[in-house]
């Protein structure tokens, strides 16, 4: 016969044991080392523009993606999301334009294009068995000035939401890839950029 409050310590035995259990199965995704995965942009026609292109600071130092899982094991991933991000930018534009030098400030009226991104945000979540489906949301935006600083283009396509696919450490990469390869495809063909002069030396 049970003494009474057994099945009481019981259960709290084992509620302390599932938390354990769970708290020890927290993931972790470190994406140091990542290299940045660079769209096909092969069918694209280089732009025949001497073009700078601005990152700043603020997205090339972000470290602190924003994790949306809920009722899930802890899930951590960490990395220079910025980092990844300013190389897939500077990767696919320099296929993009004949000439492309990375600017650390505007620099309007040295180059015929000036091209301004940045990120402001990236926003994952880990899936499980009570809340299932895992994702990446990137966040940012991209525009382009003329020689004289006018902004002539800026894409309305401000964030990018892909479904998780493989191993964070290449999902990540790819999830940035898919925005930044669409802002390729929308700004080779806007025709107030292709019909700029280009400058003479």
């Amino acid at each position: 016969m049970n003494r009474p409050g057994s099945w009481k310590n019981i259960l709290v035995i084992i509620a302390i044991t599932m938390s354990a259990a769970l708290s020890s199965c927290a993931y972790y995704a470190d994406l140091a080392g990542v290299s940045p995965q660079l769209p096909d942009t092969a069918i694209l026609d280089k732009l025949p523009f001497k073009a700078g292109v601005y990152i700043p600071e603020s997205t090339r130092n972000y470290t602190q993606p924003t994790d949306v899982s809920r009722g899930c094991l802890a899930m951590h991933v960490t990395g220079k999301f910025g980092q990844i991000f300013a190389e897939t930018v500077e990767g696919t534009l320099k296929q993009v334009f004949v000439d492309l030098t990375v600017v650390k400030k505007p620099a309007p009226g040295v180059y015929d294009i000036l091209v301004e991104a940045d990120m402001t945000e990236y926003v994952y979540k880990a899936g499980c068995m009570g809340n299932p489906g895992s994702y990446g949301i990137v966040k940012g935006s991209i525009r382009v000035l003329d020689a004289n600083g006018r902004e002539i283009w800026r894409s309305q396509e401000t964030s990018r939401k892909s479904s998780f696919t493989g191993s964070w450490q290449e999902f990540v990469p790819e999830s940035m890839t898919s925005l930044v390869g669409s802002w390729a495809q929308e700004l080779t063909n806007q025709p107030q950029i292709r019909q700029l002069k280009k400058r003479t030396p």
